[in-house]
Formats: structure tokens, C-alpha cells, sequence
């Protein structure tokens, strides 16, 4: 073996110190604020290239709206943004961007707290617009919504389960439907489902605040889109509450959770509650008006005949499919991030398959 250069223990030297400055710097690093990790010196937070929940892309959706919620309500800054990049468009995910960007410049004191910036694409930019984020961003656009898959999503808010706007978007929806397609939709029992899901939010979503301290706000309590898009017929209704596991003990006896619990099949807790939630509604053990929601989330499926029931809160998701009347499958899982309320929803088919010619 050789004998080391007096080059080589300099260089060793150099290399010891640098490794010791580095670990000393690690040590000594504080957490970054979330609202640092996205927004740029000038303000500009750049948005996901796609907005969905599901198979882990949640997590950059949900942490790009805290650091607009952050940045907004906590350090009191407006913020730009950056949608060029932005391609595509998921019903659950768009209704969670629609409610926060809501309660965002809702809560916020500031005379105009978020801009933003069109997506690069058409596509995206009609969404945007039909939806209504220019409207309440307060940005002007001049593009107009023209595309099939755009001009039919719906979308509207609200503090109860009353008023004439509910009923009104489901009947312009259903009435398309039914002009179109050959599968009739109920335009009873949507309704239905859907006020109770509304009800569900205003009566138990807001009994607790949600993570971040959040208990709702005065004047909108839900919010909800719609859309018919490859003969598929979607309705989502999302809160921004506490979420299911957080309330079930209120409404659920404990023995009727603890049986569910025994035999759920997933790993998820708040999945669980979600089951346990929709178990009850069944079962037929409830009083009054308990569960009643969750029952009529289901009984949509059955009436149509087919169709899939979504329903997402906080960390976990529960997923029903149902095939001529009954249910087919179900399965469930978590989401690897918390979204910070609940989301129903239902997609119904609606184009005439070959089973109906048999």
C-alpha cells in the first residue's frame, strides 16, 4: 500500500470539512412553509397538470390548494395562478378546486386575493370558465365554452337543502339525457339522492372543525357539479367539513360500528367510517331520519339499474358498482393525503348498451 500524498490529505481535508458544513447546515435547516415549497418570490403558485384524486395524484392537487390557502389566509398575500400547464380535468378533483378557491377568497379580506392564468390548451380553458372560476376569481376571459364534453357541466352552491336551483339544474341535465340517450335517468330519484346528500353536509359536515381549523362558512355549506360526457351522466356533491369519522360515533351505535369494523375488508379508517356510514343506511336500524342519506346514495344505482357510486372523504374512498340493480362490486382505499371534506359521487350510464336489445 502507498504512503498518501501530502496532496491527497489535503484534498481528504477539503472534502472532511465540507461534509462536516453540510451536516451542520442539515442539522440547523427549519421546516419550509408550505406556501414557500410552491410559490415563487413574485407570488405565482403553479397549478398540477392534472387535476384528479385518484392513484396518488391527489397529493399534488390537495398540497397546491394549502399553499394557496395559506398563502392567502395566513400571510395575508395575494397570489397568482399559474394554470398554463394544466391539461386535464377530473369531476372530483375540479369540484375540490371549485369549493376551496371558494372558501378561500371567501374568508379573505383582501379586495382581490387570487388571479389567475388560462390554461395554454382550449380544453382546460373552457372548463375553467364554465365552471365558474373566472367568476369568482374575478378575472375576465373571453373564451367561450363550445366543446360537447365543456358546455354541459353544471355547476351551483349552496347553505341547505332547498331552492329552486337544485331542482332546475337536475331537470336541464336529465331532460338532455333523456332527449339523447336511449337509458332513461329518474329525474325523482336523483333529486332525491342528491338533497340528501346535501343534507347529510348541512346537518353533520360542520358539527366539528375540520384539520385546519376550519368550521364553514355563513353563506355556502355545499357545493355541487354536474355533466353528461360520453354518454355518462356525473354528479358530485362536496362539502368542506370534518368528514365522516369524525361525526359516525354521533349518529352510529357503537355495537352496529364495532360489527362493521370487524368485517371490513380494507385498511383505511376513514373508508371504514364511510362503509360503516353506508351499512347503516341499509340495515334498516336506523331511527328517524338517520342514514337516510347514505340509503338514498345507493338507491339511485338500483334504480338506474348500473352505474358506480364514489364517495371520498378525507383520506379514504369507498368505491360501489352496480349492475341491473344490484351491487356488483366494492372495493376501497385511501387517497395518501387528506383532502379536507367529502365528495359524493355518482356516474350513471346513459347510452343504450346491447343488454337492452336482449
Amino acid at each position: 500500500m502507498k504512503k498518501p500524498t501530502s496532496y491527497l490529505w489535503l484534498r481528504q481535508g477539503r472534502i472532511a470539512r465540507y461534509r462536516f458544513v453540510e451536516r451542520k447546515k442539515r442539522r440547523g435547516k427549519h421546516q419550509i412553509p408550505i406556501s414557500n415549497r410552491f410559490v415563487r418570490p413574485d407570488g405565482i403558485i403553479k397549478a398540477p397538470s392534472a387535476f384528479n384524486i385518484v392513484r396518488g395524484a391527489g397529493v399534488e392537487v390537495v398540497k397546491f390548494l394549502r399553499a394557496v390557502s395559506h398563502r392567502v389566509l395566513i400571510e395575508g398575500q395575494p397570489v397568482l395562478l399559474d394554470f398554463k400547464r394544466t391539461e386535464t380535468f377530473a369531476v372530483p378533483a375540479t369540484i375540490l378546486l371549485f369549493a376551496e378557491i371558494d372558501r378561500i377568497v371567501s374568508s379573505s379580506n383582501l379586495p382581490k386575493p387570487i388571479t389567475i392564468i388560462d390554461p395554454r390548451f382550449r380544453r382546460p380553458r373552457e372548463v375553467l370558465k364554465q365552471i365558474g372560476i373566472h367568476q369568482l376569481t374575478g378575472d375576465g376571459s373571453d373564451v367561450i365554452p363550445e366543446r360537447d364534453d365543456v358546455v354541459y357541466w353544471k355547476a351551483t352552491k349552496g347553505v341547505n337543502q332547498t331552492g329552486d336551483k337544485i331542482g332546475s339544474l337536475v331537470e336541464i341535465i336529465a331532460e338532455r339525457a333523456n332527449r339523447d340517450h336511449a337509458r332513461q335517468l329518474e329525474v325523482s330519484g336523483v333529486w332525491r339522492s342528491v338533497s340528501e346528500a346535501i343534507a347529510n353536509s348541512v346537518d353533520h359536515a360542520y358539527k366539528k372543525p375540520r384539520k385546519d381549523g376550519f368550521t364553514g362558512l355563513l353563506g355556502t355549506k355545499w357545493w355541487m357539479f354536474s355533466q353528461i360526457k360520453d354518454g355518462i351522466f356525473t354528479l358530485a356533491v362536496c362539502d368542506l367539513g370534518c368528514g365522516y369519522r369524525q361525526t359516525i360515533n354521533e349518529t352510529i351505535p357503537e355495537q352496529f360500528i364495532a360489527t362493521t369494523a370487524s368485517v371490513f375488508t380494507g385498511q383505511n379508517r376513514d373508508a371504514l367510517a364511510i362503509n360503516t356510514a353506508m351499512e347503516y343506511g341499509r340495515s334498516g336500524t336506523h331511527q328517524g331520519h338517520r342514514g337516510k342519506g347514505s340509503r338514498d346514495a345507493l338507491s339511485l344505482l338500483e334504480k338506474h339499474g348500473v352505474g358506480e357510486l364514489v364517495v371520498t372523504s378525507n383520506t379514504g374512498w369507498m368505491r360501489y358498482a352496480f349492475d341491473k340493480g344490484k351491487e356488483a362490486e366494492r372495493n376501497n382505499g385511501g387517497l395518501g393525503i387528506d383532502i379536507g371534506g367529502t365528495i359524493v359521487w355518482w356516474k350513471l350510464p346513459l347510452k343504450e348498451s346491447q343488454n337492452d336489445h336482449n
